[in-house]
């Protein structure tokens, strides 16, 4: 096991932690790619989302495509955005007036794993 692969456990269990404090609901598909996305992103910040890591969490979950793994992100985050502690969002999101993309979240709480 690379010193890469035994920080994933690690890094899934924090980012489980930033999703809990943005109130996601832990029962959501969106829920578990992210915990899944935000690691992954956070080893390589550069990798394009609809051709590597959607496609490689699609495959963790064994799903045929990875449009699944989108869509349920997107969904998860807007969810999340409705019911949101403004306080605890601007923590993450100081300046946003509107729910983040599904690559600006990914990549902000990808940079707090570093």
């Amino acid at each position: 096991m690379t010193h890469t692969q035994q920080n994933i456990p690690t890094m899934q269990a924090l980012a489980r932690q930033m999703l809990r404090e943005l109130q996601f609901a832990v029962h959501r598909a969106g829920y578990r790619h992210l915990c899944i996305a935000i690691p992954l992103f956070a080893l390589d910040d550069a990798q394009s989302l609809s051709k590597e890591l959607y496609p490689r969490v699609a495959e963790y979950y064994s799903y045929p495509n990875w449009h699944a793994v989108e869509h349920s992100i997107r969904v998860v985050i807007l969810d999340a955005w409705e019911r949101r502690d403004p306080e605890v969002w601007a923590g993450y999101f100081p300046d946003e007036r509107k729910p983040p993309s599904n690559k600006q979240f990914i990549a902000t709480l990808a940079e707090r794993l570093k």
